[in-house]
């Protein structure tokens, strides 16, 4: 929320403050005209257990201000355990038992299984495919299959990833690559569902 503060005194309308916006024009001058004879000062808490809780105008921008630091700090930190966790995962497609094995049939031949395991993480972290239905349910089933060993043929990963060999490039160097250019692995709860 840009340029809140908590004292009365500033210059910053108190429905900005507030990050109001509502279904009317709050910017058209007869509105703003209005909104600047009167400001807020008591608001009563909604609380399940009949108990109604009093706070004044700047008590409930701190409150907001407190949200809003926390919200981004448990966003940020989820960022870490999700690059963390999708780490983990690409790293332990070069440590199957059957690694080293060449995949003979299939969209996925000629890649042995950690490589081809290893694009595949790599496809669904960084080149994110399946965000509407019915494109979402073949990602969420796709990564469970991969999650339980197998090698899903969706979103043109294989051929994707022969492109990505063919040019040069390692499973490894492809993530060094993409992290060297500060993408982020891809985050579910970013995708705007309309």
């Amino acid at each position: 929320m840009p340029n809140i503060s908590t004292h009365s005194g500033s210059s910053t309308a108190w429905w900005h403050q507030l990050g109001l916006s509502g279904g009317f024009d709050l910017e058209s001058r007869s509105a703003r005209k209005l909104l600047k004879l009167y400001r807020p000062t008591v608001f009563v808490s909604r609380s399940d257990d009949g108990e109604a809780e009093k706070i004044g105008f700047d008590q409930l921008v701190a409150l907001i201000e407190e949200a809003e630091r926390t919200e981004r700090t448990q966003h940020e930190a989820a960022i870490v355990d999700r690059a963390a966790a999708a780490q983990a995962e690409f790293e332990a497609a070069f440590t199957l038992p059957d690694a080293d094995k060449p995949i003979v049939d299939g969209r996925w031949a000629g890649f042995s299984r950690g490589e081809a395991t290893a694009w595949c993480h790599n496809l669904f972290q960084y080149e994110p495919h399946g965000f509407v239905h019915p494109g979402s349910e073949v990602r969420v089933r796709a990564l469970a299959a991969l999650r339980d060993g197998q090698l899903p043929e969706v979103f043109g990963y294989p051929e994707r990833a022969r492109e990505l060999r063919d040019s040069g490039l390692t499973p490894r160097l492809y993530r060094e690559y993409r992290e060297a250019l500060g993408a982020r692995t891809f985050d579910p709860s970013e995708v705007r569902h309309r």
